[in-house]
């Protein structure tokens, strides 16, 4: 999904939990979720009483459709499976561990998933993306909607693989919307606050028109009756207070006296994060920082609480400083993590930091980045001050910056992760994006612990201990957060921006009002 699609769908889709930060927010006015066992987990799916915005509600068809699409069951044989293979093309879940088909209680409007194993997302693995009655219309040909979703249910439970593949096919089709906004009127059904009602083709994109959801029963009831998402291009903070009323931008140095202006004329302005990190990493598996010891040295000698200044330069404020890789700031975790995973201790400034005799340290980074850039400088001009030679091996684009063999240390923007795959793929011995080149036995086992780990306080505290081996290691300084700066016309009230990759600004946008004259 697209960042805009993942705006949308925060206004459009109800859910049973959404992970904020790093914490899990139950909506018990879509559903319940418990779990049961332990070694044989069972999750059970309660739904209260959602309905999709054309009146029909949402039942055990639904959880079905959705387990379907996101456990991948059909999709690899095994015994108890069909034949073949029936691929929806959804992103995998914990339901990945489904040992068979779910049970399904019709009267309670529930279903129970069987696990081999317990999985850390249970609360928020199945997700209600599309409505079942529309993918059994359009699959299989069924007019009435109440009929078309039994079908898909049975079609589940008794593994009909004929009729799988083209509930598959309808549900990886059904719901496309074009380039230039036309979409079927079953494609915009919404679960949610608001439903779409227009989408079409601007100059910098699709805009969005949605209007309040009547047959939404959840407790956050909006109090615009409509919005227009619209993108907001180079000129999004000339249009405040005209055609816009909430612009959210990067912070850069030609918007800096244009925010500063309009927040002294009572313009309201918020600063949150992007879900992304500056952080500096170490290559420690060749070179200079083969060695553990070098690596605390150096890492040591960073003057992190300069770098954000250096980089940002009258924005610095908006930057908000980070001790923690696997956390984000402001949660319950994050605080834990910055008092257990000894990160202030190992690397703060010590005599300890002086550099080998005649060592060279190129760094790579950004150089179309104005922040990279300043960093750069900030870190190059405090280590030399230690005796530690610095090469420039910038690079002209962010894509470009840890490839190579060259570079020794790489001042890169990485997110912070929020699944164990996440974690594997950035930190694990054998991680896709993990370019430090090292890896660690004990980080790989705490990983695979922690997806299966399905209590909450527990897989926090697993999440800490890789955080530690981080810390142990010496390949990792996390910097500031990336940040994104909100501006709100005075007649808007209760633009609270949330931090984060998911819906940063309109996730809350059920909280706003007209501000009170």
């Amino acid at each position: 999904m697209t960042d805009g699609n993942l705006d949308i769908a925060s206004l459009t889709r109800g859910a049973f939990g959404t992970l904020v930060d790093d914490t899990v927010e139950m909506d018990e006015t879509f559903g319940k979720v418990t779990m049961e066992g332990d070694k044989q987990a069972r999750v059970r799916y309660d739904l209260a009483e959602p309905t999709w915005s054309d009146g029909v509600p949402i039942d055990t068809a639904d959880l079905m459709l959705a387990w379907a699409a996101t456990s991948g069951y059909f999709r690899t044989p095994k015994e108890g499976s069909p034949d073949g293979t029936v691929d929806f093309g959804a992103v995998p879940t914990g339901l990945t561990k489904s040992a068979y088909i779910p049970e399904v209680d019709e009267g309670a409007r529930a279903i129970e998933v069987p696990l081999v194993v317990p999985v850390v997302d249970w609360r928020t693995a199945l997700d209600v993306a599309v409505p079942a009655h529309v993918v059994g219309q359009k699959a299989l040909k069924i007019e009435d909607p109440i009929e078309a979703k039994e079908v898909v249910e049975t079609a589940i439970e008794e593994s009909d693989t004929a009729k799988l593949t083209k509930i598959a096919e309808a549900w990886t089709s059904s719901f496309t919307v074009a380039e230039n906004g036309k979409a079927s009127e079953e494609a915009l059904l919404s679960s949610g606050p608001y439903r779409i009602s227009k989408i079409s083709a601007g100059e910098g994109g699709q805009e969005v028109d949605l209007e309040a959801n009547p047959e939404y029963a959840g407790e956050a009831r909006p109090t615009y009756e409509q919005v227009r998402l619209t993108p907001a291009g180079s000129d999004g903070l000339d249009s405040l207070g005209e055609k816009v009323d909430v612009v959210q931008v990067t912070p850069t140095k030609a918007n800096r006296k244009q925010v500063r202006d309009l927040e002294r004329r009572d313009y309201a302005v918020e600063n949150a994060n992007d879900g992304t990190m500056w952080a500096l990493i170490l290559r420690s598996d060749r070179g200079l920082f083969k060695r553990k010891d070098t690596r605390t040295a150096y890492l040591r000698a960073v003057p992190r609480g300069d770098i954000a200044e250096g980089g940002a330069g009258e924005w610095a404020e908006a930057y908000e400083a980070t001790d923690v890789v696997l956390f984000p700031p402001g949660g319950e975790g994050y605080q834990i993590a910055t008092e257990d995973s000894g990160f202030s201790t190992k690397f703060k400034a010590s005599e300890d930091a002086a550099a080998p005799r005649g060592a060279k340290v190129c760094i790579s980074y950004d150089k179309s980045s104005a922040f990279a850039s300043g960093a750069y400088d900030t870190i190059s001009n405090v280590v030399d001050d230690e005796g530690w030679g610095t090469t420039d091996c910038g690079v002209p684009s962010a894509d470009k910056v840890i490839s190579g063999n060259k570079w020794d240390a790489a001042l890169v923007r990485i997110p912070v992760p929020q699944t164990p795959e996440e974690i594997s793929a950035q930190w694990g011995s054998k991680g896709s994006q993990n370019a430090t080149g090292g890896g660690d036995r004990e980080r790989d086992r705490l990983i695979s612990e922690l997806a299966r780990t399905a209590d909450p306080y527990e897989a926090r505290d697993v999440r800490v201990q890789i955080e530690k081996t981080l810390v142990r290691d010496s390949i990792v300084v996390p910097i500031v957060m990336n940040p994104t700066v909100t501006v709100i016309d005075k007649k808007v009230d209760s633009v609270r921006p949330r931090s984060g990759q998911v819906a940063p600004l309109v996730s809350t946008i059920v909280e706003w009002s007209p501000t009170k004259k």
